[in-house]
């Protein structure tokens, strides 16, 4: 035991420059050390954020263009039942009401028509049919809609650093990511995607609430 001196069980000395006895056994790893090498793995991980932003924008301005009458087949739908569709585990439920719409140039109606708004047996209500079904017209519709376009902002500031990097980050990892583009051309970009994003949704949120 003469040889061994005050060396601890991990073969480190106890009297060692502080810090530097410690070892990744000991869980003290930093995450940035971690992270993977660049690779298109990476670059696909922030496309698929891209991608979902601009689904978003598609359905965003597909709907909006609808609920301001600028498209689609005019006419009202007028309550005949509604019912309540159970929501997931994220999500809330969802209350769906059909009725027959009668289309505004006289042609022929359409039974069955739904729309996912609470509604009163009886009531009439103006929509636009679309490709996809029946949309609700009026401003507060249209807001509803510029919340998705401008949420679609804050999915793209998602993917840039991923894009921006090439890093396809393990568990826990996506915020050391991030880490890696400050001070670059790329955290602007996220940052004002972020702040664009976030204030046109709480825009539209208060338009929505006081219309």
């Amino acid at each position: 035991m003469s040889g061994t001196g005050r060396q601890g069980i991990f073969g480190s000395s106890g009297t060692g420059g502080g810090r530097s006895g410690l070892t990744p056994e000991l869980g003290l790893t930093s995450p940035y050390a971690a992270l993977p090498a660049p690779s298109w793995k990476g670059r696909a991980l922030g496309a698929l954020f891209f991608l979902g932003a601009l689904v978003c924008v598609c359905f965003s301005v597909y709907n909006g263009a609808h609920a301001a009458g600028m498209a689609g087949r005019q006419g009202t739908i007028t309550v005949e039942a509604c019912r309540v569709e159970q929501g997931s585990r994220n999500s809330s439920d969802t209350t769906v009401c059909s009725g027959t719409f009668r289309p505004e140039d006289g042609s022929r109606a359409v039974p069955g028509a739904e729309v996912t708004r609470e509604l009163r047996q009886g009531e009439k209500i103006e929509v636009q049919q679309s490709g996809n079904g029946f949309v609700p017209v009026g401003f507060r519709e249209i807001w509803r809609w510029n919340a998705l376009f401008f949420f679609a902002w804050i999915v793209a500031a998602l993917g840039v650093p991923f894009a921006a990097t090439g890093i396809f980050p393990g568990r826990q990892q996506a915020f050391a990511v991030g880490q890696r583009v400050r001070g670059t051309r790329a955290a602007v970009v996220m940052k004002y995607l972020y702040i664009g994003g976030g204030g046109g949704i709480a825009v539209c949120l208060y338009m929505i609430w006081v219309l």
